[in-house]
């Protein structure tokens, strides 16, 4: 569990929900998964702010994943071995899991892309702890800028040090000119001279030439 406490979950929720998404990208300390990277407390942070709106399905879902469990294995989904786990995981994907009106499709579908996001999101939203989701895909993250062959397409952009918006934020501390620096020409406004309007006997010749 988080040590900065849950923000939106009960306990049995946070488990319940920690071993869902552990099956969904699985992984382990030495090859990192959705639980590794802290994905459930990404999806508990959300659920507390933006992502209310969808509160009441978690708090709904889970409590009906959880009895699907203790009917099917005699225990909740944390507790159960991986295999059936997963077993639990593939019958609410394939809307399988009484309860729901669609079987649980589409709860699975909600949980399967915001674990997505909270894998490949930057740290600062609580997942994707230490960059793992980034490693995975060979992203390097919120990089300063690049060079002009790093944008080309079909750069292996895998060998830069990955850079999360804490590093961004370290190197607008350290080097503030890369940021703030401006020439003289933006913090000095250009005074243009305006334009004389033109006469009145101008103007309608103007117009009469132009069909007016």
């Amino acid at each position: 569990m988080s040590a900065t406490g849950l923000l939106f979950f009960f306990v049995d929720e946070f488990n319940a929900l920690d071993a869902l998404v552990a099956r969904i990208v699985p992984g382990d300390a030495s090859d990192p998964g959705a639980r590794e990277a802290g994905v459930t407390q990404y999806i508990d942070r959300a659920l507390a702010g933006p992502y209310k709106e969808w509160g009441l399905q978690y708090h709904e879902g889970l409590r009906l994943v959880n009895a699907y469990a203790l009917e099917a294995y005699g225990k909740k989904l944390h507790a159960l071995a991986e295999d059936e786990q997963d077993a639990v995981v593939g019958a609410l994907e394939a809307g399988k899991v009484s309860g729901f009106e669609d079987g649980g499709a589409a709860f699975f579908a909600m949980v399967w892309a915001h674990t997505i996001e909270g894998l490949l999101c930057d740290p600062a939203y609580g997942g994707n702890r230490d960059a793992v989701g980034w490693k995975l895909i060979g992203f390097p993250g919120a990089q300063y800028g690049y060079t002009a062959e790093q944008m080309q397409y079909g750069a292996d952009l895998t060998t830069l040090p990955i850079m999360t918006l804490a590093d961004i934020q370290k190197m607008t501390e350290e080097r503030p000119e890369l940021f703030y620096s401006r020439s003289g020409s933006f913090l000095t406004p250009i005074r243009q001279e305006v334009p004389e309007m033109p006469s009145e006997e101008n103007t309608l010749d103007t117009a009469k030439s132009q069909g007016g």
